[in-house]
């Protein structure tokens, strides 16, 4: 299975934790024998999907969409702060200020929660469209891994953009091989499958 992690999820601990684990996982394969590694940069296979542009494309959309209402409503909430600060210049009393301030909380509590929502629909909608595309990756993954005796296929590059697979023979680089089987243009240089 294909697993994707953002920027923050990816630490040293948890680095140095899956060498020790890939460690002890080639360890306990190679005294079964048949052990063969592939490795693909998956990362390079999905900037290059014509799904992955889509899903970019609608996910910028609904970005702008969501941004242009919190915008509207910031732009209100600024109004409101600049009603507020010519009424306290004009000498206004508490009783006439501290209505205009509870709007304002008001309003500022509401745009807060707006934005979190935006951001949880954004990440939402990213997921639900992500998931067919990894599905589709992942089962060209597992046809080339029967087909030609794979044991392991890892992604060459972690989430952070970190090089996983620092050496490894250009026979088992299968990037290439992935994006040729996904209906991917292979683009210029990459034929010899350099990751």
């Amino acid at each position: 299975r294909i697993y994707l992690c953002n920027n923050e999820t990816m630490n040293l601990k948890s680095f140095v934790l899956t060498i020790f684990l890939f460690a002890g996982m080639l360890a306990g394969v190679s005294a079964q024998g048949n052990l063969k590694l592939g490795y693909a940069n998956i990362n390079a296979i999905l900037a290059l999907m014509p799904e992955t542009q889509t899903m970019n494309q609608t996910l910028a959309s609904l970005e702008k969409k969501l941004g242009e209402d919190l915008q509207s409503r910031e732009q209100y909430l600024n109004t409101l702060v600049a009603e507020l600060q010519d009424m306290v210049e004009q000498g206004k009393p508490e009783a006439e200020l501290n209505p205009k301030r509870d709007e304002i909380n008001k309003l500022y509590q509401t745009l807060q929660t707006k934005q979190g929502e935006a951001q949880q629909k954004l990440l939402t909608r990213r997921q639900d469209m992500m998931e067919p595309i990894i599905d589709k990756i992942q089962k060209q993954i597992d046809a080339i891994a029967t087909e030609e005796g794979y044991t392991y296929i890892f992604n060459t590059i972690d989430g952070s953009g970190v090089s996983i697979i620092l050496k490894g023979p250009e026979a088992d680089n299968l990037t290439v091989k992935l994006m040729t089987r996904l209906g991917i243009q292979v683009p210029e240089g990459a034929e010899g499958g350099n990751n």
